[in-house]
């Protein structure tokens, strides 16, 4: 079958490798789509950890059951799925954080992931799409399930107030869930002006782009008037400590994105002294299903989020888009049949 490989940092060529091993209870899914993530970027760039190069990247990906041996799944089966391979008895898989299993492993890092025609993966890692849902919104599946996994964590409540911090990829599934789940999106916020305006089209009551903007929003609406969640999606530092000044007293943090290698300091007075908790995300938890149906319910959109295709054989041009957007891009996907 045809593949990208990632030999090396920002070394990704397209070419035949073998076909995909089918143990007993796995599937194999002729690719359809695979949308590039910010971690994806990371591993091109050689700053991500627990991968083995060389590797075919993705994991956001959607496509079609060709072969099964597993009762779950029947060939022609509509299909997204999990990252993990996990070993499925410790601590953390049976309380559904598989990302934390000690034996981890990941589809697009360390096991071959959906930049290819095939991907094998254990039937249990799937989840069936509705017939209505298209492939390439389908490719959002994982990361919404990340974004619902990120609201379960952080507790929110139908009704309180949310700003989000990022609005790529992960920042606008995030504002979608919450307006999905009963949240007021009251501010988003990204320094690229196009994505805040559409995070503004998506439902955000506020979004900006200018960091003085974003310091008189903080002072106009006081203490009372901050939100009581924010979620930030990127993991820059700036980011993380706006989230900590963002928040309400006695409000909460959500960190999803994060980057490898990077510090952030901050005043640690600032947790007793504004009572607030902070909740570190990863991995779509338990949320693939739920994930599907809000896709196919049309409760987000992805017209917005996923704004390039590119075929298999233009994957490293794909890459690159993704590494170095311009102000139209926000997520760049993969065709995998070319």
């Amino acid at each position: 079958m045809r593949a990208a490989t990632l030999n090396g940092p920002r070394d990704l060529t397209v070419g035949t490798v073998p076909d995909p091993v089918l143990p007993e209870g796995w599937a194999l899914v002729r690719v359809a789509y695979n949308a590039i993530c910010g971690s994806d970027v990371s591993l091109y760039n050689d700053v991500w950890h627990g991968a083995a190069l060389p590797a075919v990247p993705g994991h956001e990906w959607s496509g079609t059951v060709a072969e099964t041996r597993s009762p779950l799944v029947s060939p022609g089966d509509a299909v997204a799925g999990d990252i993990a391979l996990t070993c499925g008895h410790c601590h953390w898989c049976r309380a559904g954080q598989v990302v934390m299993c000690p034996e981890l492993r990941e589809f697009g890092f360390t096991d071959p992931g959906g930049c290819a025609e095939f991907i094998a993966v254990p039937a249990t890692n799937l989840v069936r799409l509705p017939p209505e849902l298209d492939l390439l919104a389908a490719t959002q599946t994982e990361p919404l399930a990340v974004a619902l996994h990120a609201l379960d964590r952080v507790g929110l409540e139908a009704g309180e107030s949310v700003a989000v911090l990022g609005c790529g990829g992960i920042g606008l599934n995030v504002l979608q869930a919450a307006r999905a789940s009963g949240g007021r999106v009251v501010l988003a916020v990204d320094p690229v002006e196009r994505r805040a305006s559409v995070a503004g089209s998506l439902g955000a009551r506020t979004a900006l782009s200018d960091a003085e903007e974003v310091a008189r929003w903080i002072e106009e609406a006081g203490p009372a008037g901050l939100p009581d969640v924010v979620l930030d999606a990127c993991g820059e530092p700036d980011a993380i400590r706006l989230a900590a000044e963002l928040v309400r007293p006695g409000g909460r943090v959500g960190l999803i994105g994060y980057k490898v290698g990077k510090r952030v300091e901050m005043p640690a007075a600032q947790w007793p002294l504004k009572l607030m908790s902070t909740i570190g995300v990863m991995g779509p938890g338990r949320f693939m299903r739920r994930a599907a149906d809000l896709l196919a319910d049309g409760a987000v959109r992805t017209d917005r989020v996923i704004t390039h295709v590119l075929g298999l054989s233009e994957a490293d041009k794909a890459f690159r888009l993704a590494d170095q957007p311009g102000p139209d891009v926000i997520r760049v996907a993969i065709r995998a049949d070319g």
